[in-house]
This record gives C-alpha cells, sequence and structure tokens, in this order.
C-alpha cells in the first residue's frame, strides 16, 4: 500500500502522461497532473504533493525551471525527472538546482515506482523533530549494518536529525544528501556485500533481481558480510565513509559518473547522482570504499571534516 501519497505528474504528452499515470495508480498512488511547469507551480501552491514527477521539456516552464523555482521558494517537496536521450545537460542542471533524483524514460516501467518508494521513505526519514536546540558542535559515529535494505531509511532518518543540529542545509539539500547515502548503501549491500548484477533487474520485470537477493541474504560468504558506515559532522560540513566486504569493483567500468551524457544509461545511475550531489567522492583503491564529503560553507580550512578528509 501507498498510503494514498498524492504525486503531481507533470508532462506535456498526453502519452506520457497516461503511462505514468497508470503506474502509480496501480500502485495506490493518489496522481494529479499538469502539462508544464507554470501549471504545475501554481498546483503544488494550492495543494502541496508529496512527491513531483516531471519531464524535462515542456512549453512555457521547463523542467529544469520549475525545479529552480521549487528550490528558490523552499517548498518542501521532492522532484523526480524523467529524462530522455538528449535531454542529459539540462538533467544534470536540474539535479544541481535541486531535483531528489531521476529516471531515464527507456526505463520507467523498471525504476520509477522503486524510485518513488524510495524518495517518499526518505522524505519521512526526513521530517525530525527541530524544537529542541542543540549545542553540538562535532560528532563521529559507525555502525556495522547487516544487508537487510528496510534499515537504510531508518539510519538516513537518524543522519538527518544530526544534520539538522549541526549543519545549515536547506531541505533540498537534505534530500540530496538522503538520496545520496541510499544510493551509496544499498550498493554496498546489493552490489557489493551479495555481489549481485544489476543487469538481473532487466529480466522478467526485476523477479530474478529480488530472488537473487533473497537467496543470497541467507547464503554465506555473502549474508555473513557487513557494510561500515561512518559519520563525521561539525557545523561545516559532514563526511560519510561506506565500506562492504565485497571483492571491491573497477570504477573503470561504469559510465563516468561525472559525464552528463551518461545520464540515460542505467549503469552507473548512482553514482552518477552521488557525484552530483557531493561536494567530494573518493574511492579506495579495493573500490569496496566510498568517502563522501558535503559541505555546507565554502571556507571549510579549519574543520575537523576537512582535516579528516585530507588525511
Amino acid at each position: 500500500m501507498a498510503d494514498q501519497h498524492r504525486i503531481l505528474v507533470v508532462d506535456d504528452s498526453a502519452t506520457q502522461l497516461i503511462q505514468i499515470r497508470m503506474l502509480l495508480e496501480t500502485s495506490g498512488y493518489e496522481v494529479s497532473v499538469a502539462t508544464d511547469g507554470v501549471q504545475a507551480l501554481a498546483k503544488v501552491k494550492e495543494q502541496m504533493p508529496d512527491l513531483v514527477v516531471t519531464d524535462l521539456q515542456m512549453p512555457n516552464m521547463d523542467g529544469l525551471e520549475l525545479v529552480r523555482e521549487i528550490t528558490t521558494q523552499q517548498l518542501p517537496v521532492p522532484v523526480i525527472l524523467t529524462t530522455a536521450a538528449g535531454s542529459e545537460l539540462i538533467a544534470a542542471q536540474a539535479l544541481h538546482a535541486g531535483a531528489a533524483s531521476y529516471v531515464p524514460k527507456s526505463a520507467l516501467a523498471t525504476i520509477l515506482l522503486p524510485t518513488v518508494r524510495r524518495t517518499l521513505e526518505l522524505q519521512k526519514a526526513a521530517q525530525t523533530n527541530q524544537l529542541l536546540a542543540s549545542c553540538l558542535d562535532r560528532t563521529e559515529m559507525s555502525w556495522a549494518l547487516t544487508n537487510d535494505q528496510s534499515l537504510v531509511p531508518d539510519l538516513i532518518g537518524r543522519v538527518e536529525s544530526i544534520l539538522n543540529e549541526l549543519a545549515d542545509y536547506d531541505p533540498g539539500q537534505h534530500m540530496q544528501i538522503a538520496m545520496a547515502l541510499d544510493e551509496a548503501i544499498v550498493n554496498a549491500m546489493i552490489h557489493g556485500n551479495l555481489e549481485i548484477d544489476s543487469e538481473l533487474r532487466r529480466m522478467e520485470d526485476g523477479q530474478p533481481y529480488l530472488d537473487m537477493i533473497d537467496a543470497r541474504m541467507n547464503e554465506s560468504p555473502y549474508g555473513d558480510r557487513r557494510v561500515y558506515f561512518r559519520l563525521v559532522a561539525d557545523r561545516e560540513g559532514v563526511m560519510f565513509t561506506i565500506r562492504d566486504e565485497g571483492p571491491g569493483f573497477c570504477l573503470d567500468d561504469v559510465p563516468d559518473p561525472t559525464d552528463p551524457s551518461n545520464l540515460d544509461k542505467e549503469g552507473g545511475r548512482g553514482l552518477l547522482l552521488i557525484n552530483t550531489f557531493m561536494d567530494e567522492v573518493k574511492h579506495n583503491e579495493k573500490g569496496n570504499e566510498i568517502t563522501m564529503i558535503k559541505r555546507c560553507v565554502s571556507d571549510v580550512q579549519e574543520s575537523p571534516v576537512a582535516e579528516e578528509s585530507s588525511v
């Protein structure tokens, strides 16, 4: 059940609107539609949806302009882009401007619903109680996680509560941090520890992919491995380190995560989001550890996070 989350779908193509609407309504979501950014922005202000799914290329106000307006006006609603070949540069700009994620139109049937569900889970986890004023200056915490994906939203909710006390991120930055963490941690669990090939998601509506996850969760050595998650945060920013116990991977084998032309490719999608949302990303030589830094001020030379990241 989707708990009747309200989703606004924005697209000037009637065919595309029908396709996305059917996918979402079949899964229990309440869907409203708009045919351009101007109409969408008015609907967001009139009745705030839980999520916006928008095309990029539209008349009057395109998807990039819509994301910029939502971010500028600090409207607390995450935006997922639907991207087509040829829109890679605009999509990359929209992600930098505050969009939460994207789904290639060529993979709507397999990726849209999981992305929507995950974004809504992370949005809920990020809505923490801010009534208690904090004098916290710096914190360091670490977790040793099993490969249970259901742990991830709660962990990110805990991280968000810490960052709310420490760092001055806006709502869009909080959402992007949550999305980057989700991609990195789930990748460490599924592709790192369980060694499951993402290509299985293309087969039989992804069922072999899910079956393999269930099998390896209870199979040695895969299910015995852990994901080690470390956070170091201060008033200037935060550093995350995520390490799995799998064999690692070669970064050269995935599309360049900093190149917008790879935006429409499913492979490497998580790394592209991570590199877009974080200020600094590093991998160890083995390929089983990623370090991500997100700053909230421009000068971090004196911060503990900056000092640790240079070690």
